[in-house]
């Protein structure tokens, strides 16, 4: 009996994350950049560094939303020798974001994948990899609005955990 019940929700519960509301049809887009610090994990080593993105929402409704973005980051990693050697990391993310409208904004879980571009020192490599979030971003329906988050990604020999501040212009 628990099984069918079961069943017969998830249906349900898809229909609720991915139908369309008339508030996501009229205002479906929101744009903006983060920075913030970075924890950066790079073949057993690790260093502080610092990221940026820039990003947008595209809403489904008002409680699912497609992510999209670019983003860099940067750390000087020590190598086994103890150099510290420069990191870079492009990351392009697509990930679905899952919104719990509060009065002035949204808090948000997001989970998705990335692809990315590592370098450090002379060795790149790039590949597939994924991403997870959680923020709150606080904006009226239309006009500019800061977000907060804390972040992971994994970019194949590097995973990073971020602490970010962002500005967001919803239209």
């Amino acid at each position: 009996m628990a099984i069918k019940r079961i069943i017969t929700a998830l249906p349900a519960l898809g229909a609720l994350l991915f139908a369309s509301s008339s508030a996501a049809m009229v205002l479906p887009l929101q744009i903006g950049a983060d920075a913030g610090i970075t924890d950066v994990k790079y073949k057993g080593n690790s260093a502080t560094g610092y990221f940026w993105a820039i990003n947008g929402t595209l809403r489904i409704n008002d409680f699912t939303s497609v992510y999209s973005g670019y983003g860099e980051t940067t750390a000087d990693i020590p190598d086994d020798s103890g150099v510290d050697q420069d990191f870079k990391s492009t990351s392009i993310p697509l990930a679905l974001q899952v919104n719990l409208p509060i009065v002035l904004g949204d808090v948000y879980v997001r989970g998705g994948g990335n692809y990315y571009e590592n370098t450090y020192a002379t060795e790149t490599e790039d590949g597939w990899g994924v991403l997870a979030a959680v923020g709150i971003s606080l904006a009226p329906a239309i006009g500019p609005g800061l977000a907060l988050e804390l972040g992971y990604q994994d970019r194949g020999s590097a995973e990073t955990s971020t602490v970010s501040v962002g500005a967001k212009l919803n239209f």
